[in-house]
């Protein structure tokens, strides 16, 4: 049977700009998310015109075409813009700002941070980051002083330190330092048969031991500490944990926190750190593997946006396709217990 009953978009966007559908004005982004009544199974083109630019970055405006049939679809498929069936008739659109770099017709300095010399093979090379219009993780050889490897990097490196190691028989080429943003990073690159850069994040800590490289990160609860280990010619997380590792740990003080932190574990594969997000009595009879089945598969979760569970309640993701997914809300009863929550019940609405 055909669905004739009427959509409603609701389109965020971190990025401050003016959202039109089909070349009509429908409001703008930044503070709140733009909604509009659309027909069902219907197809509109979506235009996104940035009101602001990054320090670093000038936004640019670009049109999509998007069809709300089925489980919909983004025509481009350039990640521009994801697509959510939700319950009750929402379609969410998510917008990514399209960037290009910004000098404003400033002067650049380019700089070389911390070039350090290492051989492969008998040969010298020289590894260091470049700076201009964007930070570089660079190899050079040194006899020919040819580039053997350019990796731009997802943020603007201010200091850097760069060694080499080997596991066993396999070379690592890492960096580590500070972003201009005074954030922690690492990269690390695999060298044989090719350079090839295998870790690229912002991280509170990390440390290179005898055979594997700890990265810790922040989830969206608690912190996640990865071991990645060489396998065939290349870095490979191995194993991951989750933890308190660089800060105290905190209390569940709202549903939100408690429901990321069972969310993560689940996600994690971490039975007892699921276990004890619940209470008791919805815990007695319950079983990890319950709870997975229960939740099922899913991409991300996310804060509610229909009226179904309000603030009470989380939202899981399903990926279905490309940049295309479906949201499933559950409802969610606390329990204070020991200055933090519990969860009590989950039940979707």
């Amino acid at each position: 049977m055909e669905d004739k009953t009427i959509k409603l978009l609701y389109i965020n966007s971190k990025v401050h700009a003016l959202i039109c559908i089909n070349q009509a004005p429908a409001g703008e982004t930044g503070m709140g998310a733009v909604t509009q009544p659309i027909a069902a199974n219907s197809s509109f083109f979506i235009t996104m015109l940035p009101l602001e630019n990054d320090a670093n970055f000038v936004y640019l405006p670009y049109t999509r075409r998007v069809s709300i049939t089925s489980k919909g679809a983004v025509f481009a498929g350039d990640g521009l813009i994801d697509l959510c069936m939700w319950p009750d008739n929402i379609v969410e659109l998510t917008l990514y700002p399209e960037m290009v770099y910004r000098n404003d017709e400033t002067e650049l300095h380019p700089s070389v941070l911390c070039p350090f010399d290492f051989f492969i093979s008998g040969e010298r090379h020289t590894a260091f980051i470049y700076n201009e219009a964007c930070s570089s993780f660079v190899v050079e050889h040194a006899s020919t002083n040819r580039l053997k490897y350019v990796s731009p990097l997802p943020f603007f490196v201010a200091s850097a330190d760069i060694g080499f190691t080997r596991f066993g028989e396999f070379p690592v080429l890492y960096a580590s330092g500070k972003t201009t943003d005074n954030q922690s990073y690492i990269c690390a690159a695999h060298i044989l048969p090719s350079f090839g850069l295998d870790i690229c994040t912002i991280c509170e800590d990390s440390k290179v031991e005898r055979d594997s490289i700890i990265v810790v990160t922040n989830g969206e609860y608690r912190q996640i500490k990865t071991r990645w280990e060489k396998s065939g010619s290349f870095l490979v997380p191995t194993g991951s944990e989750l933890g308190w590792y660089t800060c105290e740990a905190k209390k569940a003080a709202a549903t939100a926190d408690i429901c990321a932190a069972l969310l993560e574990a689940i996600k994690a594969d971490t039975p007892g750190l699921a276990m004890q997000c619940l209470t008791p009595s919805l815990a007695e009879g319950l079983s990890f593997s319950d709870l997975k089945e229960f939740f099922g598969d899913f991409d991300s979760f996310t804060q509610t946006i229909s009226p179904a569970c309000g603030q009470s309640g989380i939202a899981l993701k399903y990926a279905v396709g490309k940049n295309l997914y479906m949201a499933r809300e559950f409802c969610v009863e606390t329990r204070k217990k020991d200055s933090g929550l519990m969860i009590d019940n989950i039940r979707e609405p």
